[in-house]
């Protein structure tokens, strides 16, 4: 894939990471509002209902985009910014590896905490 291609695909990620960061602070940080509004039960933090998000798939899912797309934008602009500073061949392929290492540890590691959290939990 060209420079091009992994830009478009950081705006793509940025776009979704607007979207599911804005469903995650209705969701979660204003939940008075839409107990109000939708009657949607409040008090997202306590212990059964982190409970049951993390026996949904969906949330499952939906942390685990989150994660990727968070993972691969916030890498993909580190990596431009270092590249302006350090140039040449060898330093962009040392750069770009140690990106993509980085992101794909704490893509796993967060990934196995996700799904491993429902069996933690009871």
């Amino acid at each position: 894939m060209q420079e091009t291609g992994y830009w478009l695909l950081n705006i793509v990620c940025a776009v979704v990471i607007l979207l599911l960061l804005g469903a995650h602070m209705g969701v979660m940080h204003l939940d008075a509002i839409l107990a109000a509004v939708f009657g949607i039960t409040p008090e997202p933090l306590a212990w059964k209902n982190m409970v049951a998000r993390g026996h949904s798939n969906a949330y499952t899912f939906t942390y685990i985009v989150l994660l990727a797309t968070a993972l691969y934008h916030g890498f993909y602009g580190l990596r431009t910014m270092l590249l302006e500073f350090f140039s040449g061949e060898r330093s962009e392929r040392a750069i770009t590896a140690t990106c993509v290492v980085a992101g794909v540890v704490l893509f796993a590691v967060g990934s196995y905490v996700t799904v491993m959290f429902p069996q933690g939990a009871g």
